[in-house]
């Protein structure tokens, strides 16, 4: 699942608005550069592959650029995807973003929006 919404006594709520806050930036972020938004359910199993992929070069203690490298010239949903799940590693998170950056000037806000939240978390 992307994201979810908790709703419940007064901190739930606070808890349910950031859950929201952080479902909308990963939405915005998968669905940039594409022309028509893809279907959640196409977000959600582009985003649980690319995790996937990063917690198994994780645990092999393997590179992840390469595998990022070749995610990346797929463009689209896939491309995002990946950058995203790399995007969550917060020792990752500075070049990636850098590379993004400077690959794609024009959504370099809703990079900056998805870095936020990610920090936030």
């Amino acid at each position: 699942m992307i994201g979810f919404v908790s709703v419940g006594d007064s901190g739930g709520e606070r808890d349910g608005l950031e859950d929201q806050r952080r479902s909308d930036a990963i939405v915005a972020f998968l669905g940039a550069g594409l022309l028509s938004p893809p279907s959640r359910a196409v977000m959600v199993s582009a985003l649980a592959g690319a995790r996937r992929a990063v917690k198994e070069h994780q645990a092999r203690h393997a590179a992840i650029d390469s595998w990022l490298a070749g995610e990346i010239r797929l463009r689209g949903v896939r491309e995002n995807a990946a950058v995203l799940a790399v995007l969550e590693v917060p020792e990752r998170r500075a070049d990636v973003a850098a590379m993004y950056r400077t690959g794609h000037p024009d959504r370099v806000a809703v990079l900056e929006l998805v870095v936020a939240v990610l920090a936030r978390s």
